[in-house]
């Protein structure tokens, strides 16, 4: 039988996991093309890892605040992504 103390364990695995790949993402011996934001993706990743955990523990306001923070990492996505578009 699932719990909310599982499914938080599980959340937090999972945001060691995406920091770790983060980490890695952000330190590559070589450039990538799209480095940049696949890091800011993996960032809103971990806020949302984040909101789902702070949920599950009821706290709303943290949860809350991951999620503000997820989407402000996604709106910096989508300026380089115009950006680059915009460029075409």
């Amino acid at each position: 039988m699932n719990t909310s103390t599982e499914a938080t364990q599980k959340l937090e695995q999972a945001l060691a996991t995406t920091r770790e790949a983060i980490n890695v993402i952000d330190n590559l011996i070589a450039d990538h093309d799209y480095q940049d934001v696949a890091s800011l993706v993996g960032q809103a990743a971990a806020k949302l890892l984040e909101a789902a955990s702070a949920l599950m523990q009821s706290n709303d306001e943290a949860g809350l605040a991951a999620l503000e923070g997820a989407d402000d990492l996604l709106d910096a996505v989508y300026d380089i992504i115009d950006g680059e578009t915009d460029e075409d």
